[in-house]
């Protein structure tokens, strides 16, 4: 053949006809006489076998007889075994089967003799070569012959030095040897290559992978790829043609031409993978199996301390999976090839690869959550190390908000031989990680750690946390038993911690708060270092301002500060509580409202559902407080069924509050006794929960006509406010509802009222409505009409829609009563319209409708002195809605708004919004 041709194959698919010619070549030469042999090598993968196949059905047409094999590692240590499925394909006399029969048992005979290193079988191998490779060329004289052994990597010793015996002597034969191997194999291999490649007839073909290309080419022939580049292609099969064929087969059996092909891969992609695996380089599948139990990159130093005498050529190994596409910069290209590896691997080797994964991780200094994931695989804690990692890893995984992953850390953790300090760590971080996801499953571990804290075995940051999480369950004895406990002598951090602390039980159970707990004061947050020190500081200032003065302008700005400050987390969760209850009680209801969605969808994102219930519960109060019944019942429904209504202890009497008070107002009294039969915690009413849970239990009794059970709840509410110091209209307007329901008796009690009145701050303008509509009640008419005309500017202000309707119903039935009966349609409309649009519709439809006789009004020309922005700031203002909603709505700043409604009230001669007439909605509707 006139010497050795190296052809390095290009990457694009159209080379494969210059293969195919080169092959031709050699079929034609060795028709004349000039016996050869063609390696063809490459990544396994990349179409050797099919090339071979396609080569070895044009020679049969040329009038070949074709001799094959295919070499396999399992059968590498058989003497003869590719010889022998060679001659197995042959046509032979009986004779020539006979004389083969006996050279092959004499091979088999000869590694018998090796074994025992007798001299003889040396002698006995040079027989055997002479005698079958005579045969061969025997055999070649009647007819051209070719000789393929696919996968020659994989042959047998024996074999390879028989065919080089005949390579040797073809030069004059027509005899074409052509063999398949995958390039960087172990010897064997290389030395035997090095032996054909010295032979003057031999010629070598290399295979890669395709280029995008190529790829493109091959789809263009198989499917329609829409949309999708041939470089996606590419880049999930790493130019492989087996893989490729095998992605785009379960891309027709699966969905036909699905978005994206990473979703099917599927049954023969899984086998093209581990065909790759078992043909290619021996060290490709321990590197492969030590990379899918990794899960991450591996470098090539990695998998050889991974591996170590199991597979002594690692690097090889990677760099193999490379070259097949499997692999790509220490990781595979396809997620499936990682599934492919571990399906093929016992439950054993499984486990002893992630026990050794594990050891190598931690010995190299790797991430503890990293280290625990192979730890948890295996189920073992054996190592000294095991319980320290196991911990610090669901640490690291709760910042992750990996909770199931902490969980299951905890759990293996648990299970080791600790000592009780020790384990108490271990109960204490379940519960807190079980507390995020079903609080009811994790209060046994609170129970469990109260004992261990009574005898001081618990550290102080332990212990503050079971406080917390007693105050959450009802336990208001044992977290201030507990409390008590922590010693304050450790340092000002810890003596800090626990005053804090202090404060907030004093705020969650003022009704069972020790003299100690009593809020006291404490350092500012600005002369305290550390974020941890502010936020508690600045909770602490804020639960003793509402203590002794009510809501302070200083507490709305430290609850606005943290709200906006501060990320929740499992020691930020009470102080956002409390900072987002002082807006409510502040009635600062927008602000609160727009923190809280953000804190929801925070939670959300971190799937925690506990932050999500508790969240929900006070957006709910919120939503009720802004007179939004339907958002209100929405939100209080969702923290009931987020997680067991029990797991959320005291909190639930928040949620319970608003569906019972939603449901008396819709006249739902069935739902209302449904609701009033859930079972509470008896601690719930030693807290502010319990005082809504009483004043929604009273509403509900007033409106079905038991005055005196509904004077006994609300007379038990203002007993219990001011026995705690914590009389805020803000939190629960008894007196308001006390006066209700007496007058419902024939009693008229405007002195409550007036007292709410007194007591209110600058906030509260939403309760401040409130008492003036109760004042408004028992007045004389004309009196009645001034103070509803005020409730409804405070309302307004206060952002309650549901009381805003009521007032202004109230004061369209006055007005129609003093024969102001335009006034009184224009307001019964914008009522009616309000009642629309937050579904209160049922709430002001048993009232008395305006005087129809009374003809429309005719519309002021002074409206039209209004420019367009007046107006509809004007409009939104006539319907209800805030400077800050309005301000919101029109994307202009709320002092925008007043300075047109300033200008609106001074063109139309008014002094008050319930002033604005209704023409400015309707004008505003139809120039929409």
């Amino acid at each position: 053949m006139g010497g050795f041709m190296l052809v390095e194959r290009d990457r694009d698919l159209v080379e494969r006809d210059r293969e195919s010619a080169q092959l031709a070549s050699s079929l034609s030469e060795c028709l004349t006489g000039k016996g050869g042999v063609v390696t063809i090598s490459g990544p396994v993968g990349s179409g050797k076998t099919a090339l071979l196949r396609a080569f070895a059905r044009r020679a049969a047409e040329s009038g070949f007889v074709h001799l094959s094999a295919k070499a396999s590692r399992t059968e590498r240590g058989a003497a003869m075994g590719v010889m022998g499925q060679l001659f197995g394909g042959a046509r032979l006399s009986d004779d020539a089967t006979d004389k083969v029969m006996r050279l092959l048992d004499d091979a088999a005979l000869t590694a018998m003799l090796r074994d025992r290193d007798d001299d003889s079988a040396e002698q006995v191998d040079v027989q055997v070569r002479r005698g079958l490779g005579g045969v061969l060329l025997e055999l070649a004289e009647r007819a051209p012959l070719l000789i393929s052994v696919d996968d020659a990597h994989f042959a047998d010793a024996e074999s390879m030095q028989c065919l080089l015996y005949l390579i040797r002597r073809i030069d004059s034969a027509r005899v074409l040897v052509v063999l398949t191997g995958t390039a960087g194999m172990r010897p064997p291999w290389p030395r035997l290559v090095a032996e054909l490649l010295s032979q003057p007839n031999c010629r070598r073909m290399r295979l890669n992978l395709l280029s995008p290309e190529g790829v493109a080419s091959l789809l263009a022939d198989r499917i329609d790829a829409g949309d999708m580049e041939p470089e996606f292609w590419h880049r999930l099969s790493g130019g492989s043609p087996l893989l490729l064929s095998a992605l785009v087969e379960d891309y027709r059996a699966l969905h036909g031409e699905p978005p994206c092909p990473e979703g099917v891969a599927g049954e023969a992609f899984t086998q093209a993978v581990q065909t790759c695996l078992y043909r290619g380089d021996e060290s490709m599948l321990p590197v492969a199996r030590a990379l899918a139990v990794l899960g991450e990159p591996a470098s090539p130093a990695l998998l050889s301390e991974l591996l170590g005498d199991a597979c002594p050529s690692a690097p090889a190994g990677l760099e193999a999976a490379t070259e097949a596409g499997i692999v790509d910069d220490g990781r595979f290209r396809h997620p499936r090839s990682a599934v492919a590896v571990l399906d093929a691997m016992s439950t054993h080797d499984r486990t002893e690869l992630h026990d050794r994964v594990a050891h190598v991780l931690y010995r190299n200094g790797a991430a503890a959550v990293t280290v625990a994931r192979h730890a948890l695989a295996t189920r073992r804690t054996e190592a000294p190390w095991s319980v320290t990692v196991l911990r610090e890893a669901a640490e690291q995984a709760m910042e992750q908000d990996d909770t199931g992953m902490a969980l299951d850390c905890l759990r293996l953790a648990e299970r080791s031989r600790v000592d009780v300090g020790e384990r108490a760590g271990i109960h204490a971080a379940l519960l807190r990680a079980k507390w995020r996801l079903d609080p009811v499953s994790a209060e046994r571990y609170a129970r469990e750690l109260v004992p261990v804290a009574r005898s001081g075995r618990l550290r102080p940051e332990l212990a503050l946390m079971l406080v917390k999480h007693l105050m959450w369950f009802g336990r208001p004895a044992e977290a201030a038993e507990v409390l008590d406990t922590i010693p304050t002598g450790d340092g000002p951090d810890t003596a800090l911690a626990v005053s804090c602390v202090r404060a907030r039980f004093g705020y969650f159970y003022p009704g069972s708060a020790s003299d100690r707990a009593a809020t006291a004061p404490v350092p500012r947050a600005s002369t305290l270092p550390g974020v941890a020190g502010r936020l508690r500081v600045r909770t602490a200032n804020i639960v003793d301002a509402v203590h002794r003065e009510g809501v302070t302008e200083e507490a709305v700005t430290d609850a606005l500060a943290i709200l906006q400050q501060y990320r929740l987390d499992d020691h930020s969760w009470e102080s956002i509580v409390i900072s987002l209850e002082t807006l409510v009680l502040a009635e600062c209801l927008d602000k609160a409202a727009a923190r809280c969605d953000e804190l929801l969808r925070e939670a959300e994102d971190r799937r925690v559902p506990t932050w999500r219930a508790l969240l929900s519960a006070i957006r709910a109060t919120i939503s009720l407080r802004q007179g939004n019944l339907p958002e209100a019942e929405r939100y209080a429904q969702a923290a009931l069924s987020l997680i067991r209504p029990k797991g959320l202890g005291v909190f639930i009497g928040g949620a319970i509050s608003v569906l019972l008070l939603a449901a008396t107002r819709r006249g739902h009294f069935d739902e209302a006794l449904r609701l009033l039969a859930m079972p509470v915690p008896d601690a719930m009413f030693q807290t502010p929960f319990g005082l809504c849970y009483l004043r929604a239990r009273g509403r509900f009794q007033l409106a079905r006509g038991s005055h005196k059970a509904a004077i006994e709840d609300f007379e038990t509410c203002g007993e219990l406010m001011a026995r705690w110091g914590l009389d805020l209209p803000g939190l629960a307007p008894w007196r308001t509802d006390l006066a209700e329901a007496r007058r419902g008796l024939g009693v008229v009690a405007r002195h409550l009222a007036a007292e709410q009145l007194a007591k209110l701050g600058a906030y509260n303008r939403r309760t401040k409505g409130i008492s003036l509509r109760e004042l408004a009640a028992t007045a004389e008419l004309k009196q009645r009409a001034l103070l509803l005309r005020e409730a409804v500017e405070e309302l307004q202000a206060g952002g309650d829609q549901l009381e805003l309707v009521e007032a202004l119903a109230e004061l369209g039935e006055a007005q129609q009563a003093l024969g102001e009966y335009a006034k009184a349609r224009i307001t019964t409309r914008r009522a009616q319209q309000l009642a629309t649009r937050y579904e209160l519709e049922d709430l002001i439809a048993a009232r008395p409708a305006p005087d129809d006789d009374e003809a429309d009004p005719p519309d002021d020309p002074v409206i039209e002195e209004l420019s367009d922005a007046e107006r509809r700031v004007a409009a939104l203002a006539a319907q209800g809605h805030t400077n800050q909603q309005i301000a919101r709505k029109l994307f202009i700043t709320v002092s925008t708004v007043e300075q047109h409604l300033t200008r609106v009230y001074r063109k139309l001669r008014i002094n008050r919004r319930s002033d604005l007439p209704f023409s400015l909605v309707a004008g505003l509707r139809n120039t929409a």
